[in-house]
């Protein structure tokens, strides 16, 4: 045999794996790498690449570029037979022990059945979840009546932005769990519950799909928050104090404002399209309000008052951005508390939604009959008030309005 003629154990041996693979010499340990014999893998003249292979350990070897790059490499066959090629790191930046370490673990999962060079396309070309999102949201908005899916929307493009630059796979329950937490800190338990279940639908329908490439949904197992009933109602004192912390004219300020005078739901008043405010009155389809029935509140002074100026093309919402509403919830109610606290009053915690419960205790308290308050308040009824409950309600429900707002004026003053 000449001495630059491969022996023909070693042959075969890398013929299996790459029949044209460059061998080194049987002089060289039966061509096993050593950094001496490295160095002087090259490129020869002519050529555009040359592949040199490590025969104690198949698969491994080195890509020599006629440029005088050079590659650690790790090839094998598939499932399918077919041959894959990875790249281990650059010969002049990884070492030949972390190299071959790095091929034994690849050749390890292969005999376990794993396609690494896959795996590894796999990854990256994973998508981002706010990727995910934009699909969920187009599907989730065919199914979803429109305020559910107003929340929807919110919850995964607000609260969820944390996830967004993410790649979907590498998701872990603990990223959501944080998550979570500091969803619960800045918006309470309900916000983080919301939130949560809208995660969890997301992580579903990518599964479902395929658009995740995962076997668990992350979300699952992740602590769900207790949801207590709230009774809070506010004092005289703390209406005044919101009251005249909201004369600014901005839109979360006059979204308060109306949340008060009307006994509205924020959705309700933050979603509020120019086409809903007619000559007297203001009317909700059955698609905008919460027992899907549709409702009108009288259009009296003090509410006119609150309104912003009609533009010259009044087809889009009041508040907020063009066509979707106002959306500023979280940063609103910080710089609200801030006025309040600027005032001297110590507020303990409250939100916007016991600005209606204060409304219908305060109507109660009033003598107002609880059947006309839950037509203000636009609950579901049930029996002959269910039927009765437009035209027959228009003129007590505009009555009970009107007492409200002499109580409000009168508190406030």
């Amino acid at each position: 045999m000449s001495h630059h003629e491969p022996s023909a154990s070693a042959l075969s041996s890398a013929s299996i794996l790459l029949p044209q693979a460059d061998l080194l010499p049987a002089t060289k340990r039966a061509g096993t790498f050593t950094k001496a014999t490295v160095r002087k893998m090259l490129c020869s003249a002519g050529q555009q690449e040359r592949l040199f292979w490590d025969s104690s350990l198949r698969g491994f070897g080195i890509r020599a570029l006629r440029t005088g790059r050079r590659s650690w490499i790790y090839q094998y066959r598939d499932e399918h037979a077919r041959t894959r090629r990875m790249v281990l790191g650059d010969v002049s930046a990884v070492s030949l022990e972390a190299a071959r370490e790095a091929a034994r673990q690849k050749a390890a999962s292969v005999a376990q059945g794993a396609n690494p060079s896959a795996e590894r396309k796999r990854k990256r070309t994973a998508g981002t979840v706010i990727e995910v999102v934009e699909g969920y949201l187009a599907y989730a908005k065919a199914r979803q009546r429109a305020r559910s899916f107003r929340e929807t929307e919110r919850h995964l493009r607000i609260h969820a932005a944390p996830l967004h630059h993410d790649r979907v796979e590498s998701v872990r329950r603990s990223d959501i769990a944080a998550l979570l937490a500091r969803i619960v800190e800045n918006s309470g338990p309900i916000a983080a519950n919301r939130l949560r279940a809208a995660l969890s639908a997301l992580w579903t329908w990518g599964l479902r799909t395929g658009l995740i490439d995962a076997d668990i949904n992350p979300v699952a197992f992740t602590a769900r928050q207790l949801e207590r009933a709230r009774d809070r109602t506010l004092s005289g004192a703390e209406l005044k104090a919101i009251w005249h912390s909201t004369g600014d004219g901005k839109d979360y300020s006059r979204i308060v404002r109306l949340c008060l005078l009307t006994g509205c739901r924020r959705e309700e008043i933050g979603g509020l399209w120019w086409d809903e405010i007619q000559d007297h009155r203001i009317v909700f389809g059955s698609d905008r309000m919460k027992g899907n029935l549709s409702h009108e509140i009288a259009l009296l002074p003090m509410i006119a008052s609150i309104l912003p100026n009609r533009p010259d093309d009044p087809s889009g919402c009041v508040f907020g951005r063009r066509g979707s509403g106002f959306s500023g919830w979280s940063k609103g109610k910080t710089n609200l508390d801030a006025k309040i606290a600027g005032l001297g009053l110590e507020m303990p915690a409250w939100g916007l939604h016991d600005l209606r419960r204060t409304f219908s205790t305060r109507l109660h308290d009033s003598g107002v009959e609880p059947i006309v308050i839950e037509a203000v308040l636009a609950h579901k009824q049930q029996g002959v008030a269910a039927v009765y409950n437009r035209a027959s309600f228009r003129d007590a429900k505009r009555a009970a309005l009107v007492r409200w707002h002499q109580i409000l004026a009168e508190i406030i003053a």
